[in-house]
C-alpha cells in the first residue's frame, strides 16, 4: 500500500507504520521536489545576481590617486559606478587664490552628468585638469603630484 498522508506543502509521501512505500512513491516525490526546487533556483526574480552580490557585499570602493597634470585622464574602476565623489585631499572643496576660484571636489552620477573636471563611463571616472583659468575657474582634479581619493559607489 502506498502512503496514506502526505505533507502539506509539496504533497510528499507521509508514511505511518502500517504503509508499505512503493518505488513509485519515492519515484513521485524526487519528481516533485525537483520540479518545486528547480523552478525556485531558477528564479531570478527571487535571486541576486552575482553583480547585486558584490554591489551588497561592496557598495563602495574607495581609490587613491595622484595627479599627473593631463588636461584629462581615466581612471579605471572596474565597474561602472552609479555614483562618485573625487576630491583633492588635505584642502576644501573650493579654494580661492589670486582671484581664481579653484575646484577641488566634484560628484558625477551615470546617466545624470556631474559637477564640472568630471564624467563616468562604462567602467571609470574621467576627471579633468585646467590649465588656466576660465570665467575665474580652475578644476583642480589631475594636479600633477597632488593626491586624490574617489569614492565610488556599485
Amino acid at each position: 500500500m502506498a502512503s496514506s498522508s502526505y505533507t502539506p506543502n509539496l504533497h510528499l509521501s507521509n508514511w505511518s507504520a502500517s504503509d508499505r512505500p512503493k518505488r513509485a512513491d519515492f519515484v513521485s516525490d524526487n519528481s516533485i521536489i525537483d520540479t518545486a526546487l528547480g523552478g525556485h533556483l531558477a528564479d531570478s526574480a527571487v535571486h541576486l545576481t552575482a553583480a547585486e552580490k558584490e554591489r551588497i557585499a561592496e557598495p563602495f570602493v574607495l581609490r587613491v590617486y595622484s595627479g599627473n597634470g593631463e588636461a584629462t585622464r581615466t581612471i579605471d574602476l572596474g565597474f561602472q559606478a552609479k555614483l562618485v565623489i573625487v576630491y583633492r585631499r588635505g584642502v576644501s572643496p573650493v579654494s580661492v587664490s589670486s582671484g581664481v576660484t579653484h575646484v577641488n571636489c566634484a560628484v558625477a552620477s551615470f546617466g545624470y552628468g556631474g559637477t564640472a573636471g568630471i564624467a563616468l563611463n562604462t567602467s571609470g571616472v574621467l576627471v579633468s585638469q585646467s590649465a588656466s583659468a576660465s570665467d575665474g575657474q580652475m578644476v583642480d582634479l589631475n594636479k600633477s603630484g597632488t593626491q586624490y581619493t574617489i569614492v565610488a559607489f556599485r
